[in-house]
């Protein structure tokens, strides 16, 4: 099915191999380190699986033992079927009292529609202040479109409820496994036609510290920052348009959503967030994916200029 409301945004190698399509990307933050929130992933996780079809995540990233997360620069690892042992593996992982990378996936060799992907912290790293916890739940676009938006909303806040998280976000993106020339230059290629769309990197918990990474279709922020943006009364008078709401979901936690459907497009309620967020968008370095200084100013400030 090829969806009015969505074009299928795929790069393939020559052999046929997907490499890169669009989808959907679930992600939060949390300035914790992983042995205060191994009960928490854990919990999100089995939610996830519970969410998408059995069998949907068959593939486990072996990443060779203990791995130093601030080493880790996107996939590596051998990819081994998910069998009954390697389930136990990444349970043992989880329960971990140190720092842990997952990673499932739904193909062995290709970019799938579904995804996991945690990077828990160590307590004791002090090389990197900015450093922060992060897991990721990827879905396909034809999830969203069988199910509704309401559904996949609804997912997003039940993951949410189970994560002591800073910040959040659920959008369109462009997922891919591997941060190889042909993937990098086919985004920089065409994400400025969808602005809407996410980049995603997991190295990007490694600076974000207390800052937050855009402006998305679904937004979820924490006490921390929730209070440096005035509360979710301020929010709410600042953010007054037709197509965003604000919700609370406790006493420390708001989600701002920002229409019905996710938008590939500049919708004005994109707009309206980020010029609120702007005290507080974190910045990514020169050189980042490949972009010149002024490509990235371009894609950083694409809801502001």
């Amino acid at each position: 099915m090829v969806s009015d409301r969505y074009p299928r945004l795929r790069k393939t190698r020559p052999h046929g191999q997907c490499v890169l399509r669009e989808g959907l990307l679930l992600c939060f933050f949390m300035k914790r380190p992983h042995e205060e929130l191994s009960r928490a992933i854990t919990a999100a996780m089995n939610l996830y699986l519970d969410a998408i079809k059995p069998g949907h995540l068959g593939w486990y990233v072996n990443m060779g033992g203990d791995v130093d997360p601030v080493e880790h620069k996107g996939w590596a690892g051998a990819i081994q079927p998910l069998n009954d042992e390697r389930w136990a593996r990444v349970r043992e992982d989880l329960s971990s009292p140190t720092g842990c990378l997952i990673q499932l996936q739904e193909q062995p060799n290709e970019a799938g529609g579904f995804h996991f992907e945690y990077l828990g912290r160590e307590r004791d790293d002090i090389h990197l202040p900015g450093f922060v916890s992060a897991v990721s739940f990827w879905l396909p676009t034809e999830y969203l479109e069988a199910h509704g938006p309401s559904h996949v909303k609804e997912l997003a806040k039940a993951l949410a409820r189970e994560l002591p998280f800073d910040s959040g976000y659920a959008s369109l993106a462009f997922n891919y496994l591997v941060e190889a020339d042909f993937v990098t230059r086919f985004i920089r290629e065409h994400c400025m036609d969808y602005p809407g769309m996410d980049i995603p990197h997991v190295d990007i918990a490694m600076s974000l510290g207390s800052k937050v990474k855009g402006a998305y279709w679904l937004n979820f922020y924490g006490q921390s920052l929730l209070e440096q943006l005035g509360g979710s009364e301020h929010l709410r008078t600042r953010l007054a348009h037709p197509g965003i709401s604000i919700e609370e979901l406790d006493a420390r936690k708001v989600l701002v959503s920002l229409g019905e459907w996710p938008e590939m497009g500049a919708a004005r309620a994109y707009h309206l967030l980020a010029r609120a967020l702007e005290p507080h968008l974190h910045e990514e370095q020169p050189g980042w994916f490949g972009f010149s200084r002024d490509q990235l100013q371009r894609w950083q400030r694409r809801f502001l200029d």
